[in-house]
């Protein structure tokens, strides 16, 4: 390892791959290349290696670092690994104790309006800067321990930090916390950690969304605290909207909103009124008209799934990107998916590619890709699922740990219930909460159960650790056609000029990432070892738009008649 880059690398001891990447990094950011993305497998050591290159640089050239990750424990993973300031959202590290409980939603403004109200008795306080690392629990400790608001320490804390982590979710309110850091873009380099979401998350075309309850709880609201007239126009609102959808999808619909104005002073008026009640003041109404802020003149989508509505504020994929991506020192995106390729043809600048290899011995993953099966949503047949189920039997009956993944919730139920081998498995559902896939992962690691099936993007395929000996990708999770899909292939082919590539960028790519991400939960560490089955007959063809790190791993194309034959080799991992 270069000795400049050495001097920022965490560890005492450095892996091959690893000394390369943090080399790689302050290389091409050296050489000037402004927007970087790193394709790295899991378990390779990303946060190390990359940090290195890029604190390396910029220590050399005066800059700071703002470093954006999914969830705040992985905020907390960076802050230790790299010794950074962690920021933490408001909510996550809230210690009033009834205001902590609500919802994040309406979080933000009950918290301005008990604030300002002099009812926080830890604001304004004497906040202190804290010393990182620190995770959310120590900074809470420490604002019960001086009487101050956690958040405010951390944000007393930034003045003489050069490098901090962060979620994603503050790339809403970038220019404040840059305000806050006394930070300017230009002198900035931004790392987006688990990058592949912050381009999943604009390709799915919404910038914001609000459930069908949450609308009909705002009326109630309005109408209970004297804004009669407003509560009955939004429960005719929330009536109109529940009979335009019978069955699960999206259309684009009128939006039968009020007025944004009507619903923001009426929610403020109902603030101030549950504070002079002694109640929190969150406020339904106030939420309702940040969405409509967020929707500004455009009409909704209504979204149904299963007996869940929602509406959803559309956003521009390509406008959303370039805003994200515009103005930085530097760029660097890190994933074990995303394409460089892609983001170039969005970005409408040159993009580098910087490619790690796989970090572990050759028979720690092994794939095979399985014809034979399809979830094409024409195909999805009773022969289908019987499939899945025998796919399912098949697993348990290894007497391995396995994570068999399906492409929604419905399949999954249905192959569920026709499985034979129920004693051994343990199935996500819709809307889990964090103590709920808490308990499944330790039952998984104690053997109580030792399959566990979830859905791709679901809360149980990424961001977790799952060490697995066999895994089943059944089918490819392609958004339905819908009219926002179509929306979304419709933009993408004016900025690109060919619609085919922009259904590979729009449709194909993000659904390949979803399938790997899911597969990237077996391996962990240098002491997994998993086969991965790939099972569905589109991923023949679609086997080069892979990760080069995974498609390495691939060893044949078998038929699904041959799975009792090849899981086999699972019976013998050790």
């Amino acid at each position: 390892m270069d000795k400049r880059v050495k001097e920022y690398f965490p560890h005492a001891s450095v892996r091959k791959y690893q000394a390369s990447l943090a080399n790689n990094v302050y290389d091409a950011l050296s050489a000037g290349c402004r927007d970087l993305v790193v394709e790295a497998p899991t378990g390779l050591g990303k946060t190390a290696s990359v940090g290195a290159g890029v604190m390396a640089y910029a220590a050399d050239n005066g800059l700071r670092v703002l470093w954006l990750t999914r969830t705040g424990s992985q905020v907390s993973h960076v802050s230790k690994e790299l010794r950074c300031l962690p920021i933490y959202g408001r909510r996550m590290v809230c210690i009033h104790e009834t205001v902590s409980k609500i919802d994040l939603r309406r979080f933000n403004a009950a918290c301005r309006a008990v604030r300002r109200a002099g009812r926080c008795p830890y604001w304004p306080g004497f906040p202190r800067a804290v010393r990182p690392p620190v995770t959310a629990k120590e900074v809470r400790e420490i604002g019960r321990r001086i009487q101050a608001c956690p958040h405010d320490c951390l944000i007393a804390s930034l003045y003489a930090t050069r490098i901090v982590a962060a979620t994603h979710m503050q790339l809403r309110a970038i220019g404040w916390l840059l305000a806050k850091w006394r930070a300017r873009r230009e002198k900035t380099i931004l790392v987006l950690d688990e990058g592949q979401h912050v381009v999943k998350g604009a390709l799915s075309m919404v910038k914001d969304s609000i459930s069908l309850r949450t609308v009909k709880r705002a009326g109630k609201e309005a109408k209970k605290y004297g804004f009669r007239e407003l509560g009955e126009e939004l429960e005719e609102a929330v009536e109109k909207y529940r009979g335009i959808l019978s069955e699960d999808g999206e259309v684009e619909v009128e939006d039968l909103l009020p007025d944004v104005s009507d619903l923001a002073l009426a929610g403020d008026e109902i603030q101030e009124a549950k504070l002079r009640e002694n109640y929190v003041p969150a406020s339904y109404v106030l939420s309702l008209a940040d969405f409509k802020t967020s929707l500004k003149n455009n009409k909704p989508i209504l979204v149904k799934e299963g007996n869940r509505l929602r509406l959803e504020a559309p956003a521009d994929p390509v406008e959303s990107l370039r805003t994200i991506y515009g103005g930085w020192a530097a760029t660097v995106t890190m994933s074990a998916t995303v394409s460089g390729e892609l983001l170039e043809s969005f970005l409408g600048r040159e993009v580098t590619l910087l490619r790690a290899g796989w970090p572990f011995e050759e028979d720690n993953l092994t794939a095979y890709v399985v014809r034979g099966l399809t979830t094409k949503f024409e195909r999805r047949d009773e022969t289908l699922i019987n499939d899945m189920a025998w796919a399912v039997d098949l697993a348990a009956k290894t007497g391995k740990k396995s994570l068999v993944f399906f492409p929604s919730h419905e399949l999954l139920q249905k192959a569920l219930a026709k499985a034979s081998r129920k004693d051994a498995i343990i199935a996500e559902t819709p809307g889990l909460t964090q103590e709920e896939v808490e308990e499944i992962i330790r039952d998984y690691e104690e053997d109580h159960k030792r399959v566990i099936l979830s859905v791709f993007n679901g809360r149980l395929a990424e961001g977790v650790d799952l060490s697995a000996n066999l895994v089943i990708c059944l089918g490819i999770p392609f958004s339905p056609p819908t009219a926002k899909q179509q929306a979304l292939i419709k933009r993408l082919s004016e900025v690109l000029g060919d619609e085919r590539k922009a259904r590979i960028y729009g449709q194909i790519v993000p659904a390949v990432w979803s399938a790997i991400q899911a597969a990237g939960r077996a391996i962990r560490g240098p002491e997994d070892r998993a086969v991965v089955f790939l099972v569905d007959d589109r991923y023949r063809p679609l086997r080069r738009l892979l990760p080069r790190w995974f498609a390495e791993r691939i060893a044949s194309t078998i038929r699904l008649e041959d799975l009792p034959i090849t899981f086999g080799e699972v019976r013998s991992i050790a």
